[in-house]
């Protein structure tokens, strides 16, 4: 692997988001940070340093990770959505925000392993 990513999870369910964080630290990246809110999410993209944020869609909170998408795509940080949801309209609410891929839920290492390595 030629680097480690510094990666964003922005996840309200705490056992996925623990899922997700160890599949990326399998995959030998960094987890930056785990947060449960669109609101804690600009918090760290703020901060910048990051490489990909991936996104839940329906987020706890105000804001929806479509809306964090927005803020993320402005800053230059690409992100992917993982989602349960397969609604049309929340799908090509999510496609417009140009993301580097959509995770499914349930996924597994195989599955993000193919959208990590698209950034490296």
């Amino acid at each position: 692997m030629s680097r480690r990513l510094r990666v964003l999870i922005v996840e309200d369910e705490s056992l996925i988001a623990s899922y997700i964080a160890d599949l990326v630290e399998d995959a030998g990246h960094d987890v930056v940070a785990s947060v449960p809110t669109g609101e804690e999410a600009l918090k760290h993209l703020a901060r910048g340093g990051l490489d990909l944020a991936l996104l839940d869609i329906k987020l706890k909170g105000e804001m929806n990770g479509i809306e964090v998408a927005q803020i993320a795509r402005a800053q230059a940080i690409p992100h992917v959505f993982v989602s349960g949801s397969g609604e049309p309209t929340t799908r090509s609410a999510a496609e417009a925000t140009n993301p580097l891929g959509f995770l499914q839920k349930p996924f597994d290492q195989k599955h993000l392993d193919a959208v990590l390595s698209m950034l490296l």
